[in-house]
């Protein structure tokens, strides 16, 4: 038996864009008790977009690294893009995890009961919930022609969008 093994970093990191109007960070490794964002922050001025795709993990330092970030960005507008499964649990346990923060954009796991398989989609709230009705998830097509359905609690998944 081979298993491969995907390069994971160990540590986490960060790349920084210039964007028209705003600063891109994306966010990559695991959230935990090594993080250190005091040179991010030193360096986020204006609005900031923090693009979450790349964390794939996190523990309880993590939480606590990541709620003092938010808490000391001495920016005003924080936007959460492309929050991992991960992150979702978080905003849903922790209520300061968010900050100050909007959340522009998340994945949610779907399943196709036609051919069984498994995505995470990703779900923008504007787009998505325009009405602000967190009470269903969005449906989406399988590539077998079948339907993928939300392959989790609706309540507890959303529950961080009806704190906002």
């Amino acid at each position: 038996m081979h298993l491969s093994h995907e390069s994971v970093p160990s540590t986490l990191s960060w790349r920084i864009r210039a964007e028209p109007g705003y600063a891109m960070v994306e966010l990559f490794g695991p959230l935990n008790e090594t993080a250190d964002f005091a040179s991010l922050r030193q360096r986020l001025k204006g609005p900031v977009v923090l693009h979450m795709g790349g964390v794939q993990r996190i523990n309880s330092g993590g939480v606590r690294e990541w709620i003092q970030f938010m808490r000391d960005l001495s920016v005003e507008n924080v936007t959460l893009t492309h929050c991992t499964p991960v992150i979702v649990a978080q905003l849903n346990m922790i209520y300061s995890f968010c900050g100050k923060a909007r959340v522009l954009s998340f994945f949610a796991p779907y399943a196709c009961s036609s051919c069984d398989r498994e995505e995470e989609k990703l779900i923008y709230v504007q787009t998505h919930f325009p009405n602000h009705d967190f009470t269903r998830m969005p449906q989406f097509h399988c590539a077998c022609g079948g339907t993928m359905e939300f392959d989790d609690m609706v309540e507890r998944y959303l529950g961080f969008l009806r704190q906002s």
